[in-house]
């Protein structure tokens, strides 16, 4: 049985003109684990976090949490490891019209560990009410709240999170990151105080023609022990 909670292998991205944007990428993350990945613009960062929940095909690699593959099962998967959007999507109708939206997947509607996003955004200053808005009503950082604290409320083993707290004024940063601090998570954020105070550990994305051209190049491979 793995020893880690949540692994990525040999993860390779191709662009549509058959350049790799990143390649060779190794993650085995521990439970409780906050990797949070860097790299200048274009390394491809979002696309990562986006394959490991296999929300784009990827051109190889396989990822892990424990012993269990995605399999013929991509809902599943998503339901477990759950891509956050920097900017959440412009969804219609209200953030409590889409949390239960969710809940009525086939991949969510049996599950009974449901937490509850109002309850969780009250901690970072959205109230009640404001779940009941619609979207385009949301300034961003509301926004950007309640589809993290939706994302909380469904319980995924793995949270990737796209700059989660980008939007957000400092004292509810704090607020966000002491949320996160009991969640497995990897993260992107620019903000290297941030990386500070939230990392376990880090992975530096670089573009592939940095690299070495052999197998045994760990620039990019990260196993997080504690």
């Amino acid at each position: 049985m793995s020893s880690h909670y949540f692994s990525a292998h040999d993860i390779c991205f191709k662009l549509p003109n058959g350049q790799r944007l990143f390649e060779h990428i190794e993650i085995k993350l521990r439970k409780g684990d906050r990797l949070v990945i860097q790299g200048a613009s274009g390394v491809g960062k979002t696309t990562l976090l986006k394959c490991l929940a296999y929300l784009i095909p990827f051109e190889k690699g396989e990822c892990k949490l424990g012993d269990e593959t995605v399999g013929n099962n991509v809902p599943l998967w998503r339901t477990k490891v759950m891509y956050v959007p920097q900017t959440p999507v412009d969804h219609p109708g209200t953030p409590n019209d889409l949390f239960h939206k969710i809940q009525s997947f086939a991949s969510q509607k049996n599950r009974t560990d449901h937490g509850n996003p109002v309850e969780i955004a009250q901690q970072w200053g959205i109230s009640e009410d404001q779940f009941g808005e619609t979207w385009s009503n949301l300034s961003g950082g509301e926004m950007q709240r309640c589809s993290l604290a939706i994302a909380l409320a469904l319980n995924p083993d793995v949270l990737l999170l796209d700059e989660p707290t980008s939007a957000l004024d400092p004292d509810t940063i704090a607020k966000v990151e002491d949320t996160l601090k009991s969640r497995t998570c990897l993260w992107i954020t620019h903000d290297p105080k941030q990386q500070q105070r939230v990392a376990t550990g880090t992975l530096e994305m670089k573009k592939p023609n940095r690299y070495r051209d052999d197998d045994d190049d760990n620039d990019h491979t990260i196993d997080m022990q504690h």
